[in-house]
């Protein structure tokens, strides 16, 4: 039986993820208005290379991608967990961000933001390690 290779499914699926959180970032800011407080603003800075980074490997079909994609994903899905653990506990942070927009400002208490980055980090980051898992199975 042939089986249709995983991989660049898997590739696109991280693309999308990307995608989704780049242009959902910028509706928040500037459709909805909400002014993005310095932790936003670093999440941002490793997201959108990858909506880039991995919508170039898609169209190359460049596996080898994944150690980028990985590392910045690893990095912004920690400073989403800083900045959750800041809205939750605020008193036991003393950070950078500072008025007009506190990093403890929630505007979708329901889903927070920073959750919303996370979970696009941590797909991208799993889908990475599947990509690496790929890459030393090849050879």
């Amino acid at each position: 039986m042939n089986r249709a290779p995983l991989a660049p499914v898997v590739l696109a699926f991280a693309w999308v993820v990307a995608l989704v959180a780049t242009l959902g970032s910028l509706y928040y800011s500037e459709v909805r208005l909400f002014l993005p407080c310095e932790l936003c603003w670093y999440q941002r800075i490793f997201m959108y290379p990858q909506a880039v980074l991995l919508g170039l490997a898609l169209w190359r079909q460049d596996l080898s991608v994944w150690p980028y994609a990985l590392t910045l994903s690893l990095i912004g899905g920690s400073i989403s967990t800083l900045h959750l653990m800041e809205q939750r506990f605020p008193d036991l942070f003393t950070l950078a961000c500072k008025p007009p927009v506190p990093c403890s400002v929630e505007y979708i208490p329901q889903f927070p933001i920073p959750l919303q980055a996370l979970i696009a980090f941590l797909l991208i980051a799993l889908s990475m390690g599947f990509l690496a898992r790929e890459a030393r199975q090849r050879g």
